[in-house]
């Protein structure tokens, strides 16, 4: 389910869940470096960075980040993470697909300008 579609209730749940698991993924060097050696390539077309990224994220993240994985599944379908396991591939597929969104992305998202804190100077 996508996040814009949930109830108030519902996104706060999926989004608790949803934090740590990504943030596990990002906060990963080896994902970190991953992600900046393609982000280099900026000037390439989406689907050429997906192609050449995706083949070594997704086995890397499988094998290192499973639960984590299981998490976000789990909290988009409202399902224990230990019952993900058990889901057929094409079902979490479908599920991955159906469930990404702006909303989704754009909590994710770094703000991108750093705000100046309380009792610091500019």
């Amino acid at each position: 389910m996508k996040i814009s579609e949930m109830t108030n209730d519902q996104a706060c749940d999926c989004l608790l869940r949803l934090t740590p698991a990504v943030s596990a993924i990002l906060e990963d060097g080896e994902v970190q470096t991953m992600l900046n050696m393609y982000s280099e390539g900026r000037k390439k077309p989406l689907y050429q960075m997906l192609s050449e990224i995706l083949p070594k994220l997704v086995p890397f993240c499988v094998k290192t980040h499973k639960a984590d994985l299981y998490e976000i599944v789990g909290a988009l379908t409202f399902k224990k993470a230990k019952d993900v396991g058990a889901m057929n591939i094409l079902e979490t597929m479908k599920v991955l697909k159906e469930s990404i969104d702006g909303e989704l992305i754009g909590f994710f998202k770094p703000s991108g300008r750093a705000t100046e804190q309380p009792g610091t100077e500019s």
